[in-house]
């Protein structure tokens, strides 16, 4: 009877997975695309993306009085259309806010940028970089090595990611931030602590104080993850990834991680500030004004609420 309730259940996700890739996906993209356009959602629009919230993390959403942090992710998405969340996302724009807020020394130098893949100068890069698409999320290529780099793959790979825009072709057509920023390539130098990529520190900030810090552990391996507050104390809350199970040293340099992240955020009602520590200096990372595009799954669920009692 097990087996069988299994079966069914896995025929039931397999079944879900192919209605959700084949008709629920492009359907919400090209409505946002056709019918929205740059203006808020309307109610037709935010209840075909709400069918996608009850499904992960499964609870019935209200956008028009949200109380959780995911609800309140989904509104911004769904119906804030300042322009300040396009600069602060686009990677290249966001670095002239950096330098304002709190200095270019917090900035990975960029060693070229340009919107024509087959203009890199690769001969002339040192042998590690990271090379970054401006206009999205997970655009980017770890060269640890160039001697060993495929540049003909990765020239079609960036062309391929120019030619998109995230907002419109990813996901569900909501992640409104990303859509009026230009394609660019970005190669910036490549950070790395002890040999290895460092560890991301992302400060979970409500009106300009970081409240939660999430740290990520080998992001472009086995990635895991740990959630603390903001005097490093460890959090019994999972967010999404694997949990990290090891034991992680307080940063000597964390009290000014903390100030750098709050300058960012401050005159903001949430930003995420995603800082590297580097020997004994702190790195920019990013600014993430939707993370886990709303739907990151918190357990235990009240997590969602603690979190999104902060955000006022």
């Amino acid at each position: 009877m097990a087996c069988q309730i299994t079966m069914r259940n896995g025929l039931g996700m397999a079944m879900e997975s192919r209605l959700y890739k084949l008709f629920y996906k492009p359907m919400c993209r090209a409505y946002a695309r056709h019918l929205l356009g740059d203006r808020p959602a309307d109610r037709i629009y935010a209840f075909l993306f709400s069918l996608k919230s009850w499904n992960k993390p499964r609870y019935t959403p209200h956008f028009g009085n949200p109380r959780s942090f995911s609800e309140k992710v989904c509104g911004r998405m769904l119906f804030d259309r300042n322009p300040l969340w396009t600069m602060l996302s686009d990677k290249w724009r966001v670095r002239g806010y950096v330098a304002t807020k709190v200095g270019s020394e917090y900035l990975d130098p960029v060693l070229w940028r340009g919107d024509n893949p087959g203009d890199i100068p690769f001969d002339e890069l040192p042998l590690k970089f990271v090379i970054k698409g401006t206009h999205g999320c997970k655009y980017n290529i770890i060269v640890q090595d160039k001697t060993q780099l495929d540049q003909k793959n990765r020239r079609f790979k960036l062309k391929e990611w120019l030619s998109e825009n995230y907002c419109e072709d990813k996901f569900l057509g909501v992640e409104w931030a990303y859509k009026n920023i230009r394609p660019q390539i970005i190669v910036e130098s490549f950070l790395e602590d002890n040999g290895k990529v460092p560890l991301d520190y992302k400060f979970f900030c409500f009106s300009g104080r970081a409240e939660f810090l999430q740290i990520s552990f080998d992001r472009f391996g086995d990635a895991s993850e740990l959630i603390l507050d903001r005097d490093f104390n460890p959090i019994e809350v999972w967010n999404g990834l694997t949990l990290y199970k090891g034991e992680v040293r307080r940063p000597d340099n964390y009290e000014e991680m903390l100030q750098v992240a709050e300058s960012l955020a401050r005159d903001l009602d949430f930003i995420r500030v995603d800082l590297y520590s580097v020997g004994k200096r702190v790195y920019f990372g990013e600014l993430t004004c939707y993370p886990a595009s709303g739907m990151a799954p918190f357990v235990p669920r009240g997590y969602d609420f603690v979190f999104g009692e902060k955000w006022r």
